[in-house]
């Protein structure tokens, strides 16, 4: 059984309603390794429905969180900025705010994968009052609370901690000394010796994370959250949160998998702060958009996944059609559901098979989507073309295009020469060339007929099989390697090749 239909059964035995939440703070661009969180939970949500129950879906946007640091991507002059609540500063361009900026593109991003959460403002909802009932709770009882996060994590807190991050007269989220405390109102020393109120109702600054987040459970009813494996070590944010639910806010803690990191390859963890990411838009550039959910929803939570936005995007756009063709084809494994729950919408009633490296050749060889349609057509890889085909094709060919512009490696990358390259043949090549051109007007124009006719040029004109090749992709694209030479001539017309041949002679 799939890890998510494992998560739902396990939710509905606990009830048929439930509340799945994921989160993020949106201190810079949200990358793909951010994608893991709310794609898991995505999947746990659609395999509850699929079993009947009744599933809501929430994305915390934690723009209440403070800026901490000036990141490797934003300007200088944002160091005045550091402190503030990111729902507060001003977007690194345009209008808006800092943490707008960063979740506008996400979303979308959300949507072409078929991601669409409630999304909670963590800034207006302690603005609203939603987080005031847990907040007067932990305030309180700051002594009950200390000796929680105290004898659970570990690690002991500073004398003067108060389980409150408290707004300062410039805006800034600060540690201060709490002189007094009587709801709703906080009265604290900052740095500069001043006495500053806060109104706790009114979210005039902020819980603690680690208070922070059961908050988020109890007002939010969530009932499973998917998150990382920082929060679940031993003594950490959920050991320390699940107590607090419990303890504290009268509450109970939700159900939850733990997930890995998702790795840049060659470069380790995907981090906005390190500038080591390809963003989710950027993927969903160069991939279609169900594969960025199959990259997640493949293997278990539990392992790390590596993304090459090279090569690794061909290996992985093959294995999601693999998984679809075996599962038209029956296949009951847990890669089969997977790649059901890859699924932007409906399941499709058929796909088409046609490789995707063989629309990395077409992607380079014809000028058009109708002239791709009539090559593989004419190659017999598809019969007639639906309004659905014709959307699937374009879709593909579009992020081959960018991908090709962009992170492909020169490998796969080729030009088709529309001059005859100035080439020095010498007699034996010249008369290869002629003798193929020969075969190939009346050869079946198709990848294996064209395969297995080079073999024999290859044999009539006693050149080697390596050095055959080799002159040919320098006759067509002025290049000593290129793709798989059956298919990739039966996608050329066949009256130019054999003219290129020939102007050889």
């Amino acid at each position: 059984m799939h890890w998510a239909d494992v998560a739902a059964s396990r939710l509905l035995e606990r009830g048929n309603q439930h509340v799945i939440s994921s989160g993020i703070t949106p201190s810079g661009p949200i990358h793909v390794g951010s994608m893991r969180e709310i794609l898991t939970a995505d999947a746990v949500a659609r395999a509850v429905h699929d079993k009947g129950g009744e599933a809501k879906l929430v994305y915390v946007a934690d723009t209440a969180d403070p800026l901490r640091k000036v990141y490797p991507f934003l300007d200088k002059s944002y160091s005045k900025w550091v402190g503030h609540p990111l729902a507060e500063i001003p977007a690194p361009e345009g209008n808006g705010s800092y943490a707008d900026y960063f979740l506008e593109p996400f979303f979308e991003a959300l949507q072409d994968v078929g991601v669409t959460p409630q999304v909670v403002d963590n800034h207006a909802a302690y603005r609203e009052g939603h987080f005031s009932d847990c907040t007067r709770s932990a305030v309180e009882n700051a002594g009950r609370v200390r000796e929680i996060l105290e004898r659970v994590s570990g690690r002991q807190l500073p004398r003067e901690w108060f389980p409150w991050t408290c707004r300062d007269n410039d805006g800034r989220l600060v540690n201060g000394h709490v002189t007094e405390c009587k709801w709703p109102w906080l009265e604290f020393e900052n740095s500069e010796g001043e006495t500053v109120r806060n109104n706790l109702a009114e979210g005039e600054g902020k819980l603690p994370w680690r208070l922070d987040w059961p908050a988020k459970w109890s007002w939010l009813g969530v009932t499973f959250e998917a998150f990382g494996k920082d929060h679940a070590t031993r003594g950490g944010s959920f050991d320390t949160g699940r107590e607090i639910i419990e303890t504290i806010y009268d509450g109970s803690p939700p159900d939850h998998l733990v997930y890995e990191w998702i790795h840049l390859k060659g470069s380790g963890a995907m981090h906005s702060s390190t500038g080591v990411t390809v963003s989710a838009a950027e993927m969903l550039n160069i991939a279609p958009s169900e594969t960025l959910r199959w990259l997640v929803l493949k293997p278990q939570p539990q392992r790390h996944i590596d993304f090459d936005p090279g090569m690794g995007v061909l290996n992985l756009v093959d294995d999601y059609d693999r998984a679809g063709q075996a599962r038209f084809g029956g296949d009951p494994s847990d890669d089969s559901r997977a790649w059901e729950l890859s699924q932007i919408t409906e399941i499709p009633e058929a796909l088409p098979a046609i490789p995707y490296r063989h629309l990395v050749t077409l992607a380079q060889s014809r000028p058009s989507l109708d002239a791709v349609i009539e090559t593989l057509q004419r190659t017999g890889e598809l019969g007639g073309v639906s309004s659905a085909d014709r959307k699937w094709l374009k879709q593909r060919l579009n992020c081959l295009h960018n991908w090709l512009d962009g992170a492909a490696p020169d490998s796969v990358r080729f030009m088709l020469q529309e001059k005859p390259p100035q080439l020095e043949l010498n007699k034996g090549e010249r008369s290869a060339l002629t003798t193929l051109a020969g075969l190939l007007e009346d050869a079946e124009w198709k990848p294996q007929s064209l395969h297995d006719l080079f073999y024999v040029a290859q044999e009539a004109s006693g050149c080697e099989a390596k050095e055959l090749f080799t002159l040919i992709y320098r006759v067509l694209l002025g290049q000593q390697r290129g793709p798989r030479l059956g298919f990739f001539l039966s996608t050329l017309e066949r009256e130019w090749v054999i003219e290129r041949l020939r102007s050889y002679a």
